[in-house]
């Protein structure tokens, strides 16, 4: 297999000039000047309904524009973490069970057994090894979080995508989840955290998409590029106003 070509820390993975995502010709949310780079965490941010979810199926090319231009690397990999309150935990799995079904689902016929040394040395990393033979259902919400995490760092993404992490975890879990992902994440990688919680942002991330609902239905969502500091100090201060 040939290696993949270099990209520059200079150079987005993705970028966005301008652009408009939606579903059956209706516009749902409208993006300017997004980059996303190499080794760098950029925060989609904006209350449920405001098109994060769209926009993240236009980055990763599962929704193409209905207008303007989206610019990709021609060799960029995506994983994907899940909400892990999203899956059936009365399903009978191990934690090797769920920490390898993002492996699984990239197998033509879901075999992984060449892929197990290096989903077992991602679980060694968030420290979940031991986990591998005991039940998935009956692990708390950070261990769960963090064995579908390792899967995900298995498949050797080159832009991770997590889809509000920190959902419904303690605050204790919650805070060791936030600071893994902002340090010991793998050298190079790219990750997007989808989130409405300001304080996941703040900590995690190095850019903010800021959506901003239309009150006209029928207009986009708009995304307003900013940073972690300056989305805190704003929504300090809209809070300030609201009270």
């Amino acid at each position: 297999m040939a290696d993949k070509p270099l990209v520059t820390e200079e150079q987005p993975l993705i970028e966005i000039p301008r652009a408009t995502f939606g579903y059956s010709k209706r516009p749902v949310v409208h993006a300017e000047n997004l980059r996303l780079h190499r080794a760098r965490s950029l925060g989609i941010f904006g209350p449920n309904g405001s098109g994060k979810t769209t926009l993240v199926r236009g980055l990763i090319g599962l929704l193409p524009p209905l207008d303007g231009q989206i610019i990709r690397h021609r060799t960029v990999d995506f994983g994907y973490l899940p909400q892990h309150r999203a899956l059936d935990h009365h399903w009978p799995m191990s934690g090797l069970d769920a920490a390898s079904m993002a492996i699984s689902a990239r197998k033509k016929l879901g075999w992984i057994s060449a892929d197990i040394p290096q989903l077992i040395e991602a679980m060694r990393t968030l420290g979940v090894a031991d986990l591998a033979r005991k039940s998935f259902s009956s692990l708390s919400g950070g261990q769960q979080q963090r064995l579908l995490l390792a899967g995900a760092l298995a498949c050797k993404p080159d832009i991770l995508i997590l889809d509000e992490p920190t959902d419904g975890l303690d605050l204790r879990t919650r805070k060791s989840l936030l600071e893994f992902l902002r340090t010991t994440l793998p050298t190079g990688l790219s990750i997007v955290i989808i989130s409405h919680d300001v304080e996941d942002i703040v900590q995690a991330c190095d850019d903010v998409a800021w959506l901003h609902p239309r009150e006209d239905p029928e207009r986009p969502a708009t995304v307003e590029m900013i940073t972690p500091p300056q989305l805190a100090d704003r929504v300090s201060h809209l809070a300030r106003r609201a009270s």
